[in-house]
């Protein structure tokens, strides 16, 4: 008899040290990631977040979870948490599903109009570009780009001459914000995500890119003239120091030096 009870302590006390073992090792395993890499906790999206949504709403409705990451293979600004620094500011673009949250997401509140953002009194409007056009896809959401504009001049006289259209190059608008690229699509997504989704062909089984700009009314109409009269139009990215004037034109009338 008391060999039995013996025998079921022993058996008690070394299931209470396995189980033990075990609850140590998946701790372990949550809070690191490989051998010799430091781990971090950072938050990911468990769903589609829309654009506009505050981060008082992220954090309160559990939009995102905390998942365990190797810390080299992480951008700077990654987010650890959602603070209440972040409760007045919103997602400017939607952030999908699996997304890691990063600060740079976040910007000042503006008007949501047909799922996107639009900043305050501002137009949004969209052209489709071929992708040498588009300076080869790399045009962002959140990208500042330059629209030129390449148009037929009414010369009776030079196209009897040269049995070809006079045409005028210029810089049509000098900075503009790109609020979107890509169709609004599947799930609510305000730009694609891949570059098989990012492009389509058009009829002559070209590459083509829809992108979608901020503009006022002035910026608006002379883009929708541009595009209505049949101009060619291109993009170029800009940064903060790039400097592009309006108004420097050239035209196959006068010989390029």
């Amino acid at each position: 008899m008391t060999r039995r009870i013996v025998g079921i302590l022993i058996a008690i006390v070394l299931a209470v040290v396995g189980t033990g073992a075990v609850f140590a090792y998946l701790i372990a395993t949550k809070n690191s990631v490989a051998a010799g890499q430091e781990a971090v906790h950072v938050r990911v999206a468990k769903v589609r977040i829309p654009a506009g949504t505050t981060g008082a709403v992220i954090r309160d409705r559990g939009m995102t979870e905390d998942v365990v990451m190797p810390k080299s293979s992480l951008p700077e600004d990654v987010m650890q948490d959602i603070s209440i620094d972040l409760d007045k500011l919103v997602v400017t673009a939607d952030v999908q599903a699996r997304q890691l949250l990063l600060k740079g997401m976040f910007g000042q509140a503006t008007k949501l109009s047909g799922g996107i953002a639009v900043p305050e009194k501002m137009l949004a409007l969209s052209g489709k570009f071929d992708v040498e056009r588009e300076v080869g896809g790399f045009v962002r959401p959140g990208s500042t780009v330059a629209v030129f504009a390449t148009c037929d001049i009414l010369d009776a006289e030079f196209k009897k001459k040269y049995d070809q259209n006079r045409r005028r190059s210029m810089v049509l608008l000098p900075r503009m914000e790109v609020l979107a690229v890509g169709a609004y699509g599947e799930g609510g997504q305000t730009s694609t995500q891949t570059a098989e989704q990012r492009t389509q062909l058009d009829a002559d089984g070209k590459v083509t890119l829809i992108v979608t700009i901020s503009a006022n009314q002035d910026d608006a109409t002379k883009f929708v003239h541009a595009t209505d009269m049949g101009c060619d139009l291109t993009l170029a990215l800009l940064t903060d120091s790039s400097v592009v004037e309006v108004g420097k034109a050239i035209d196959n009338g006068v010989p390029l030096n």
